[in-house]
């Protein structure tokens, strides 16, 4: 069956603000009101149920997040301005699609850009990510159009140039703020004024109304306890399943595509991205001794978790033989002539052909993605079918299970 991709680089509204929610508490109430002076967000992910204080008709209040006091960070706010303005939440765009409402069956992939309203540079490791329900992946990139103005418009940027993002509708680096102690040099600058490009992906596949929102937030980090760039980790995979079939594909990551000047390169942080006829995403550690560790086993399909490597996350043990996510704990260090090797097992039991796009029900995606102590670990090169699985990892995942 032919389809024409939705896929696009259109994103939904942000705006930089000091508050995400106000006091009402009717079925329609505003994000928009203060805060309140010396709130700050970074609690490791917020200590409430309801921190905002939002009671809307649409899924997902509860993720709301308070923003960090002024001098503390800045939130990003991405959403309409009142829930009380009917037009407001019922805008459209020139081509009659809603700004903010999702439709029963709907999904967009969508981007915004915006100018950063600070002043000056200010370094961050904490971040903080919330999204309502129905939110798929959020991306935060330093935009090449530097003079374009705030709006809609096609993405102007690269995926290698992403500072920020996350998968999950709740998602704190590090978790639960929590600093390890060989993390505490790390850092992601933002420059004065800088260009951003915001891509939003939502999909709707309930019989309810759905509200695309999300909220970022940036904890300043003074410059004095900045050392280390924390840079970006990113795979892709080419696939081409047809209907009614199983595959696995795949890629790497060699420890000489990654921009660091130690000797071992330091992965920080690892998460596949995949979609729901994703049945495994496993990622290996090939060593120069000929040894592989298998550093990442996920069984969720598009909810794939991140783990965080240092000397004090504690990560779930991978169970391949029970399909029980989990990943290595412990620092992950690659040496010269090492790498990532992963794989995803697909189960494509639809009548569409996956080829790599953004639909989350009708394609699949095997991208790694993560974070590196260094200026970035661009593994771009697309591949076809990774190497050969060694013996010890024979039979863990099967052919797409």
């Amino acid at each position: 069956m032919s389809r024409v991709s939705t896929f696009a680089c259109l994103v939904a509204t942000i705006s930089l603000t000091v508050a995400c929610g106000g006091d009402k508490t009717s079925a329609n109430a505003s994000p928009s009101g203060s805060a309140g002076a010396g709130n700050s967000g970074d609690d490791g992910g917020g200590a409430s149920t309801n921190p905002c204080n939002l009671h809307t008709q649409f899924e997902g209040d509860e993720n709301c997040i308070l923003p960090p006091a002024e001098a503390e960070g800045v939130q990003l706010h991405i959403g309409p301005s009142s829930f009380d303005d009917p037009d407001v939440i019922n805008a459209k765009d020139d081509k009659g699609n809603y700004l903010w409402l999702m439709e029963p069956g709907d999904e967009r992939t969508e981007c915004y850009h915006l100018t950063s309203p600070n002043t000056e540079t200010h370094n961050y490791f904490k971040q903080q990510y919330r999204m309502r329900t129905g939110s798929h992946h959020m991306i935060l990139r330093a935009s090449n159009a530097a003079d374009a103005p705030e709006g809609w418009g096609l993405c102007d940027s690269s995926i290698i140039n992403a500072f920020g993002g996350t998968q999950h509708a709740v998602e704190d680096l590090p978790p639960g703020g929590v600093v390890a102690p060989e993390d505490e040099g790390l850092y992601h600058a933002i420059p004065a004024h800088a260009p951003i490009d915001a891509q939003l992906h939502f999909y709707n596949t309930t019989d309810k109304v759905r509200l695309r929102e999300a909220w970022v937030n940036l904890i300043y980090k003074p410059e004095s306890e900045s050392k280390t760039i924390l840079g970006m980790l990113g795979g892709f995979t080419r696939m081409n399943v047809p209907p009614h079939s199983k595959a696995t594909v795949g890629n790497v990551c060699t420890r000489e595509q990654a921009f660091s000047t130690d000797p071992e390169a330091r992965v920080v942080t690892l998460f596949g991205h995949a979609h729901t006829h994703n049945t495994r995403f496993a990622v290996w550690h090939d060593k120069v001794d000929g040894s592989s560790e298998l550093v990442y086993d996920s069984y969720d399909g598009a909810e794939a978790p991140t783990y965080t490597y240092n000397t004090i996350a504690k990560n779930p043990a991978p169970d391949p033989e029970n399909r029980i996510s989990g990943g290595r704990s412990g620092m992950l260090l690659l040496k010269a002539g090492e790498q990532l090797r992963y794989s995803c097992d697909i189960n494509n039991d639809t009548d569409f052909t996956f080829v790599g796009q953004n639909e989350v029900n009708t394609d699949e995606m095997c991208n790694l993605f993560g974070s590196i102590a260094g200026a970035g670990f661009p593994c771009f090169t697309i591949g076809g079918t990774p190497p050969p699985k060694p013996a010890a990892d024979a039979g863990a995942g099967g052919d797409g299970g």
